[in-house]
């Protein structure tokens, strides 16, 4: 089943409108603001970036290129639309164009002397209106983006302008492509297979550095008045939640796009998991867009969960944490992006309107206002923590500070040391006492001059593979994988076999050791790592606690795995390991691991979890064991009955909630789950079977988004009626396809491979069935409107089942 996004919306309360589409209007949460639509299509169509003129007129990027299908009637180009109130009675009346001719145009933000900063996918540029019409006549160019993607939304975009008179922007993941960002003064700076990056230049677009790095897309950015950079960041496939992050000078945020799109892989890290990596701030809605301060507060867009959220600030450290709450929430029409304060203090937004990426002629601007002035909100004060990690990015730190647990405050100090490239180059990595100072020196090596250090010093990232403390060595192994360092392959098979390795550092050691010998991501499937995970897996001295992370990183079918030492397994005292054997036999199928699930089923001398994992190991072919699943359905444990009755039953549940009613489903799922059995309700073929389409925590497939931590992200109510109404809202990267073949046959799957000269095209049907078509066959291929998920699962779980299965998705897995 594909994973999909949907909030229902509630009635409306104090708005005041003057249309309202086909759709509700937004739910106003905040009963001192009052909220009003100023306009709509076809006045202002797929409206982005959003800001006032220094006259007060307002200025909105029309976009007309995104995703532009062959048969949209719009303009060719975007255009920057003005909004004027040409008879002075407060309310704006005329639109006219300032400027019009770019393509995928990003953001939009009015510099303090009046000019206009804009970003497209490929260019950031300065407009001026020298003559007085209210039209751009000056163009200056401040950054160009030389590179061959053109996916219009990962390039290019948010900016902001510092207290420290720079101008900041963002470059989204790029698609992993190579490519070269030059500064108005010829200063270039190149990178590939990098998540987005931050930079900053001067406001003319000379002395360009980069700030940053490890984030998506970096759509919103904003700075609070004690001078914090804020960001919000679209997110990952697969790696919840969507993050607000704290931007500081030479932070690592963990995301690189070399990895894959999931966000999930060893080498990736989303909230600091990773050595030398920075947590967020925040979870946010799905696909922020924009962020502002305003009134006290950071007020966040999200696109994908229909709402305006806000982000009231707490100190943590040398860092800040915040606690987000809904301020507006609408439905599936309610689509906000972008953010600007108008001169008299109320706050306007952008609205795309409608889910589909491509232009489609809708947009509506809204305007949120105070009934009554709020008394005046103070921003947050800079801790003292923060202050000591100001100085430290400014000084040269002594070592000890590399120490510091709280992470702000030691990457300020690796910052700091970065810069003293004198220092670095005499450091002896190896006279320092901790691990973490000598952890923090890679880092701050790595920072300066990746690729320099490296030369210069051939043999510190052998001496680093090699170091007592793991975060050493896993810091080690990501600069190696990062540069595709292959020389050092050898040193890290070697790794794998004379040391036993943490289990922190087992998937990073793996997946380097697959991506340099192959180029694969990994993901349980790739040649290489099956065969390192099948040595650790089949070695008794090993620790139980690894082989089952191995056993459950392995794909289940790999011909390097022996059906019957996974049958040895089962026997193992250890009941994590023996159940992930139980569990990766029933993923592998065939008539051995039937027999083998039989037989562990009905030994009742058996851990009663175990022998309920083997009834599952049974239930693709129910049918076929009746009456093993008859006689255990009458045995004394109530795991193993209960397991046994599911896997008997064959006719739907009766008279079932309907699906829409969401409220008295989250009536009739009170109370505690049992977690174990939401488990195995996942994998079952007689449960939810999430296990044909989606992974969790190592076992699965790869169709749909990984789910190991949604919990993480979702609340009880989202997570159920995505379940029950997977159709309501799918997300972009999930759309199924509607396939018409020349034999007048029609077909329906998600698409797992592109079409390319001379290869069949393979889709998944909702099923979880592979399908190939060939592509000389197609005649017509468009998107559908329904989910590649099935629907009917309240027919198939009962209220219990569905409270089990919904607290074993929420409880994410240490």
């Amino acid at each position: 089943m594909l994973f999909t996004r949907h909030f229902l919306c509630g009635l409306i309360v104090s708005i005041s409108l003057t249309s309202l589409l086909a759709a509700e209007a937004p739910r106003l949460l905040d009963p001192r603001l009052q909220l009003e639509m100023i306009a709509e299509q076809p006045d202002i169509v797929t409206p982005i970036g959003i800001a006032f003129a220094p006259n007060g007129d307002l200025l909105v990027i029309e976009s007309h290129t995104h995703h532009r299908q062959s048969d949209y009637q719009g303009p060719p180009k975007d255009r920057i639309r003005r909004f004027s109130d040409t008879n002075g009675d407060g309310k704006f009346d005329t639109w006219s164009t300032f400027y019009e001719g770019t393509e995928a145009t990003m953001s939009l933000r009015t510099a303090s002397d009046g000019s206009i900063y804009v970003a497209t996918r490929m260019e950031v540029f300065r407009l001026r209106d020298t003559d007085g019409d209210l039209v751009a006549d000056q163009r200056d160019e401040i950054a160009r983006l030389e590179t061959a993607e053109r996916y219009p939304h990962d390039g290019l975009s948010g900016l902001a302008f510092g207290p420290d008179g720079l101008l900041y922007f963002g470059l989204g993941e790029n698609l992993g492509k190579p490519y070269t960002i030059t500064g108005s003064d010829g200063t270039k700076l190149a990178g590939e297979g990098e998540g987005g990056t931050i930079y900053h230049c001067q406001m003319d677009g000379s002395q360009l550095q980069r700030m940053a790095t490890g984030v998506w897309n970096p759509f919103g950015m904003v700075f609070d008045p004690e001078g914090r950079l804020f960001m919000v960041d679209n997110d990952p496939d697969s790696r919840p939640p969507c993050r607000l992050l704290q931007i500081v000078p030479g932070g690592d945020y963990g995301y690189q796009f070399r990895y894959g799109r999931t966000g999930v892989h060893p080498l990736q890290a989303w909230n600091g998991e990773l050595p030398g990596t920075l947590p967020m701030v925040a979870g946010t809605g799905e696909a922020p867009s924009g962020i502002v301060w305003y009134e006290g507060e950071l007020w966040g867009t999200s696109w994908g969960d229909h709402r305006i959220e806000t982000f009231r600030l707490g100190h943590n450290g040398a860092g800040v944490q915040a606690t987000a709450q809904t301020i507006v929430q609408g439905d599936h029409n309610f689509r906000p992006v972008d953010f600007a304060i108008a001169p008299d203090g109320s706050l306007y937004f952008t609205d795309w309107v409608d889910r589909s990426y491509p232009v489609h002629g809708k947009g509506r601007i809204w305007r949120l206002s105070w009934k009554e002035q709020p008394a005046a909100s103070a921003s947050l004060p800079l801790s003292t923590a923060e202050q000591q990690a100001a100085k430290l990015r400014t000084s040269s730190p002594a070592l000890d500070k590399l120490d510091a647990e709280d992470p702000f405050l030691r990457q300020a100090a690796v910052y700091g040391l970065s810069q003293q490239t004198e220092r670095l180059q005499e450091i002896d990595l190896n006279a320092n006492t901790t691990g973490s100072q000598r952890a923090g020196i890679l880092e701050a090596m790595r920072w300066a001059d990746e690729r320099q250090y490296l030369i210069d010093r051939p043999e510190m990232l052998k001496q680093a593979l090699n170091d007592p403390a793991d975060e050493v060595r896993i810091f080690a192994m990501r600069w190696i994988a990062d540069l595709k360092q292959t020389d050092y392959l050898p040193l890290l098979k070697e790794r794998l076999k004379s040391h036993a390795p943490t289990t922190r550092e087992l998937p990073v050691l793996l997946s380097a050791i697959a991506w340099l010998d192959s180029g694969s991501v990994g993901g349980g499937k790739d040649i290489v790592q099956q065969r390192l995970l099948v040595d650790i897996i089949t070695d008794e001295t090993q620790t139980p606690q690894l082989r089952t992370i191995a056993l459950r990183l392995i794909e289940p079918r790999s011909e390097q795995l022996k059906s019957e030492q996974l049958r040895q397994m089962v026997d193992s005292s250890h009941p994590e390991l023996a159940q992930q054997a139980m569990r990766t036999l029933y993923l592998r199928g065939g008539e051995f691991a039937e027999k083998v699930a039989a037989d562990v089923a009905l030994d009742r001398s058996r851990d009663a979890t175990l022998r309920a994992w083997g009834i599952v190991g049974l239930s693709d072919h129910a049918d076929q064991h009746q009456e093993t699943l008859k006689q255990l359905a009458k045995d004394p444990s109530p795991v193993v009955r209960q397991e046994a009755e599911r896997t008997l039953r064959t006719e739907t549940i009766a008279n079932p909630l309907p699906p829409q009613d969401t409220d008295s489903w989250l009536k009739q799922i009170q109370g505690t789950p049992d977690v174990a059995a939401g488990s195995r309700t996942f994998f079952s073929s007689k449960g939810g079977y999430c296990v044909r389409c989606h992974r969790f925590n190592g076992n699965g497939a790869d169709i749909g988004p990984d789910l190991t931590f949604i919990g993480q992200r979702i609340t009880k109510q989202r997570l159920l009626e995505s379940i029950l109404q997977p159709g309501n809202e799918i997300a972009p990267m999930y759309v199924p396809k509607i396939v018409l073949t020349d034999d007048g046959r029609v077909h329906v799957g998600y698409p797992i491979t592109v079409a390319g000269i001379n290869e069949r095209r393979l889709f998944v049907d909702t099923n979880g069935q592979q399908f190939e078509l060939d592509p000389s066959t197609i005649e017509e291929e468009r998107d559908s409107e329904k989910s590649i998920m099935p629907e009917g699962f309240q027919q198939i779980l009962s209220p219990t089942e569905m409270r089990d299965l919904i607290g074993f998705l929420l409880a994410t897995p240490e």
